[in-house]
C-alpha cells in the first residue's frame, strides 16, 4: 500500500519548495554585489547606489554609516544626487554628527550643479534658516526658480507661499496658476488647494 502524503503536508512542501524559488530568484537579482564591485572601482553613480541601498537596509542591512560613507565619495566623486543625500544626512544626524551648516553647504553645491531636490531643500533651509540667516525672499525666489524649471513640488511650494505671503507678497492668483501647475504634474495635495481658493472666488 502506498503511503500518502497528507494534503496539509503537500500543502506545506509545496510552499516550502515556493519559497527556496523565491529565495533563490532574490539572490540572483540582488545587485549588492555588483553594486559594491562597481563602487569600488570609482564608479560614481554606483557609490551613490550603493549609499541608497545602505541607507534602505534593501539587499543588506541597513547602515547610516556605510550610506554617509558611500554618499561623500559619490559627491566627492560629482554626483549631484549623493550630495544632496549627503546633504540630508547632516541635517538629520544620520550616519554622521547633525551639523545643519554642512547641510547647508552640500545643499547648495548640489543646487549649483542642477539637482532639483537639492534646490528645494536649499530654499527651505532660507526660509526656515537651518544652517543660515533666515531668509523669507532668498527661498522664495530659490523655489520659484525651480518651479519655473518644471519642478512639481517646487511649484507647490511656490504657490503655498504666494497664497501665505511668505517671501513675496500674498498673491492667490499667482497660488492657483502654480498649484494648476504642480496639479498637472501629478502633484498630489494640489487638487485640494484648487479646491479651496476657487471656493474663495
Amino acid at each position: 500500500m502506498q503511503n500518502a502524503l497528507h494534503p496539509v503536508l503537500v500543502g506545506i512542501l509545496s510552499l516550502s519548495a515556493a519559497g527556496f524559488v523565491l529565495m533563490l530568484y532574490q539572490r540572483l537579482r540582488n545587485p549588492f554585489k555588483q553594486v559594491l564591485r562597481q563602487a569600488q572601482a570609482g564608479e560614481a553613480d554606483a557609490q551613490y547606489r550603493l549609499g541608497v541601498l545602505y541607507y534602505q537596509g534593501k539587499y543588506t542591512p541597513k547602515d547610516d554609516k556605510q550610506a554617509f560613507y558611500w554618499f561623500e565619495k559619490s559627491a566627492e566623486n560629482g554626483n549631484a544626487r549623493a550630495m544632496t543625500a549627503l546633504a540630508g544626512l547632516y541635517n538629520a544626524g544620520q550616519g554622521c554628527r547633525k551639523d545643519e551648516t554642512q547641510a547647508f553647504r552640500r545643499y547648495q553645491t548640489a543646487a549649483e550643479w542642477g539637482d532639483f531636490e537639492a534646490r528645494v531643500n536649499l530654499a527651505v533651509c532660507y526660509l526656515q534658516g537651518i544652517g543660515t540667516g533666515k531668509n523669507d525672499s532668498a527661498g522664495f525666489e530659490i523655489m520659484k526658480a525651480a518651479a519655473d524649471d518644471h519642478s512639481p513640488l517646487a511649484q507647490f511650494l511656490t504657490a503655498d507661499l504666494y497664497e501665505h505671503g511668505i517671501g513675496v507678497e500674498k498673491n492667490e492668483t499667482l497660488a492657483l496658476k502654480y498649484y494648476i501647475l504642480a496639479a498637472k504634474q501629478g502633484e498630489p495635495r494640489s487638487k485640494e488647494r484648487i479646491k479651496k481658493l476657487k471656493s474663495k472666488k
